[in-house]
């Protein structure tokens, strides 16, 4: 299971480095192994394209033109499944893009082989809209959005079910796997009022619509298959923040305190359990109880934070910020330096892994195999696609 790529707010990511205390009922001390590992191998993505791969554009009157859309998955095991959105043809446009230039917008898909990077399939479908990517995968089969249609595909790439998603308006529906990929959530993100926006479950399986409904969204939403969780107030800050959850019929409960400094991206490791990472890093389960808490907040990446595969192990990435220069305003870029894993039943981080080889700079999107014996590490900036083999679950 892998995070579809959202840029958003600097995310502060906590661990441990090396042994610390963590809390529990019976306050059990666990000791992280620290390796170091390096990709297997690493592929150029540019030569498996015909063009070059096109970003979001967002803003009215001032435009601005986004870093390749792109997603990244594993299929299987041994499968990874990356897409673009690629223009095939020159379609002729007037003084800014019109819907007629959307007809030449594809979502492009490229398979590869995970043992040694070889390219086994590829692909490409029509879309009129940017906003097009692999959403999920369950049991080998995987949705695609593009705008508001979702299609369920074989691992053959043949095409198994077509569901259509009302319109969104002007805005776009944004979709929230959960950990086993059997489920999805769709949500109208709608920032300029605080009203209620439509909520849609989706089971995988049978791409069929198990609920909708309307309600306020104020913050960032995870889901597993059972439950959802919900950071309140991020963007509306008349309210106390705090991390809410319930079941799919149920009612919002606090499970965890968040504030102004920390207000986390929630993000299930399983069905009742839900990873927080921040200051402090936590695991809570739905009815409150504090599995795991740690409190040292170290440097984190601004472009994402937790990966889960299906086996219930957690991979976090922690970056290093290079060539900041605040007396001249520069900002800097942040390079990936370790992978933090935590394997079921989370006691703490079971490694610590040193990453080597050639620098990924800034934006980057990470896929954990299902077994979570790999990583598929996918940099937008310099589009290159490597592989880690990972250590064996403690």
């Amino acid at each position: 299971m892998a995070l579809s790529i959202s840029c958003t707010a600097p995310l502060v990511i906590a661990f441990c480095l090396t042994s610390l205390a963590w809390g529990s009922p019976q306050q059990r001390t666990f000791i992280s192994k620290h390796e170091v590992v390096a990709p297997k191998w690493g592929v150029n993505l540019r030569a498996t394209l015909p063009s070059e791969p096109l970003g979001l554009i967002v803003g009215h009157g001032h435009e601005t033109r986004l870093k390749p859309y792109t997603s990244l998955w594993f299929l299987d095991n041994d499968t990874i499944a990356v897409t673009f959105i690629t223009r095939e043809g020159e379609p002729k446009l007037s003084t800014q893009e019109t819907m007629n230039a959307n007809t030449a917008l594809r979502l492009r898909l490229v398979l590869f082989d995970a043992e040694n990077g070889h390219i086994v399939n590829t692909t490409a479908w029509p879309t009129e809209t940017r906003f097009a990517a692999i959403r999920t995968v369950y049991g080998g089969r995987f949705v695609t959005q593009r705008g508001t249609e979702l299609t369920l595909y074989s691992l053959q790439l043949r095409e198994l079910k077509r569901l259509d998603l009302p319109s969104a308006g002007s805005d776009e529906w944004y979709a929230y796997p959960s950990p086993s990929g059997k489920s999805l959530l769709f949500i109208t993100t709608n920032l300029r009022t605080h009203s209620s926006v439509p909520w849609i479950w989706v089971d995988t399986d049978s791409l069929a619509v198990v609920r909708s409904w309307k309600e306020v969204q104020s913050g960032w939403v995870g889901i597993s298959d059972r439950h959802i969780a919900m950071t309140k107030c991020v963007w509306f800050f008349d309210c106390q923040p705090e991390v809410e959850a319930r079941s799919i019929n149920g009612d919002w409960k606090a499970i965890a305190s968040a504030d102004r400094h920390n207000m986390p991206h929630p993000q299930f490791v399983d069905d009742d359990t839900v990873f927080l990472l921040g200051r402090p890093t936590e695991l809570v389960r739905m009815d409150g109880q504090i599995i795991v808490t740690e409190g040292v907040p170290l440097e984190g990446c601004w472009w994402g934070g937790v990966v889960v595969s299906s086996t219930q192990r957690v991979a976090v990435p922690s970056c290093k910020l290079k060539g900041a220069m605040p007396a001249l305003d520069l900002g800097g870029h942040d390079v990936l330096k370790k992978l933090v894993l935590y394997d079921a039943p989370f006691r703490g981080p079971s490694y610590v892994l040193d990453l080597k080889g050639p620098k990924i700079n800034d934006l980057t999107t990470l896929a954990i195999s299902p077994d979570g014996s790999r990583i598929a590490i996918l940099n937008v900036e310099k589009l290159t696609l490597e592989l880690v083999e990972l250590p064996p679950l403690q």
